[in-house]
């Protein structure tokens, strides 16, 4: 199982993945790591969750040689669609769910988010019976955060409701949504707190910070301890982190 969070705002796009692989024999149970996300200069980021059979999407984005110059972030999206639905289908494949965040900016400076997935819904619905592909688009509003995660939900759900429930007037938090510096914390907070309890999670943790002209900086964070939030706000100034 894995942890992938992202979070799309106006100021900053921040895409976190772990890098547990789990490892599932007859009689035993085995843990290595492996690659989750993938960045495209100027064009926007993929991470992935779920079943890791013939998941392939690293090479299959490499074929399409894609560009800043010839696709855009919505470009990006039908691309990795396209490949769950017609070249990977994991349906004909028997496989449990599997899914990718795509995220990035348009070239109204729009901040961009997508779930593409195939499995059940989150909560399931009485009337879902099978797994079916869906594209669900959850960019937020203007002025908005949107924040989605998947993997090991049951753990970070809790915390990320208790974290909501804390945004009160009067109620100092050490985590603020509206600046850019915390919502890199957060993302790899989450991964972190998760890999603490399980080994289905773990590092390295792997963060993308994602400036509105889809530059990035990629952060690989092997340890258990918090980020440096000075050293994510020096990153943020390298790409130009806009703040509204």
């Amino acid at each position: 199982m894995t942890i992938v969070l992202s979070i799309a705002s106006p100021m900053i796009i921040v895409m976190t993945a772990d890098s547990a692989i789990t490892l599932d024999f007859e009689n035993s149970r085995e843990y290595s790591t492996g690659r989750k996300a993938y960045f495209i200069s100027g064009v926007g980021c993929i991470t992935t969750w779920g079943s890791r059979d013939h998941n392939n999407i690293g090479p299959y984005l490499a074929i399409k040689n894609i560009s800043r110059d010839t696709h855009n972030i919505y470009d990006l999206a039908d691309i990795v669609y396209e490949y769950l639905t017609s070249e990977y289908k994991p349906d004909q494949l028997g496989l449990d769910d599997v899914g990718y965040h795509v995220a990035g900016f348009d070239s109204k400076f729009a901040p961009k988010l997508w779930h593409i997935f195939y499995g059940f819904e989150r909560p399931r619905p009485t009337t879902q019976t099978q797994r079916e592909y869906i594209k669900r688009d959850h960019s937020p509003k203007p002025r908005e955060a949107y924040i989605l995660f998947n993997g090991r939900n049951d753990l970070a759900y809790p915390l990320i409701s208790t974290f909501i429930e804390q945004l009160q007037p009067m109620r100092d938090l050490k985590i603020d949504l509206r600046n850019p510096a915390d919502i890199a914390y957060f993302g790899d907070f989450i991964a972190r707190f998760a890999s603490e309890i399980t080994p289905e999670v773990g590092p390295p943790f792997i963060t993308y910070l994602i400036g509105a002209n889809n530059n990035s900086v990629k952060i690989f964070h092997k340890d258990l301890i918090p980020l440096d939030k000075k050293l994510l706000q020096e990153y943020l100034d390298s790409i130009g982190g806009r703040i509204e």
